[in-house]
């Protein structure tokens, strides 16, 4: 009997590999890029100014993530559809749908401590500092994985950052969306009130309130998902028998 060999075209392989490198180094240079002017304009204009001066860059690396959706689903890259989802869908409810059409989100500062006279809280900086490190260093463990070789060090930050910027980000969400939800019901913003021709209604506060609900159970699963992640990764090799 014969057995059927299945070949993996070397130029296919080739070809996707350069494109991950590819998206990978370019969304490693857009949120540097989205952190470096964050930064300049929080310390030399203020925090009410930060969004002004990311929101183009801020809004292209963020939606860039769909890709990555896509990825999953047809398996250009190994990483879980559900997870991946949840995760690309918050951002961009966070940065389209409160962000982009709520300002008074954009200026919002809820104040937790002061250190050397520098108030430090949630609001939009806490925000793009979250996911601009979280980002830059996992798009970093992607691109040398694709090389063939993490230094520890990314694999480190990758495995454990993620403990206090992960709650870091979801608070700095769930806070800028209650700053801006006012905003969303005054104005009906991306909502379609009857009568129209269509004869259905879109009440989008509404809708982002049943998103953020999804945060209840999605929270945990996803923290826990990168703590168990964390121990695979990280957990000390045994030593093989002889």
């Amino acid at each position: 009997a014969r057995t059927l060999v299945l070949r993996t075209d070397p130029s296919r392989m080739s070809l996707k590999k350069n494109y991950l490198l590819a998206y990978n180094a370019a969304l490693i240079f857009g949120w540097a890029l989205v952190l470096t002017v964050a930064a300049k304009a929080c310390i030399t204009l203020g925090p009410k100014h930060v969004y002004e001066n990311v929101e183009v860059m801020l809004l292209v690396a963020q939606t860039a993530a769909v890709m990555e959706v896509l990825h999953a689903m047809f398996g250009i890259a190994r990483s879980p559809v559900l997870v991946t989802a949840m995760q690309v869908s918050s951002r961009l409810m966070v940065v389209w749908g409160v962000l982009y059409v709520a300002p008074p989100s954009r200026a919002a500062f809820l104040p937790l401590a002061n250190v050397g006279g520098v108030d430090l809280g949630l609001g939009l900086p806490s925000l793009l500092f979250a996911w601009g490190v979280t980002e830059v260093v996992r798009y970093s463990y992607y691109f040398f994985k694709l090389l063939g070789t993490v230094p520890h060090a990314v694999t480190w930050m990758r495995y454990t950052f993620f403990i206090v910027l992960y709650p870091l980000g979801v608070a700095s969400e769930l806070f800028l969306t209650y700053s801006g939800f006012p905003h969303l019901v005054s104005t009906g913003a991306l909502s379609y009130p009857m009568p129209n021709p269509y004869n259905i209604s879109i009440h989008f506060p509404s809708i982002v309130v049943m998103f953020f609900l999804g945060y209840v159970p999605g929270f945990p699963m996803l923290y826990m998902y990168m703590v168990n992640q964390r121990k695979k990764v990280l957990a000390p090799k045994k030593a093989k028998r002889a």
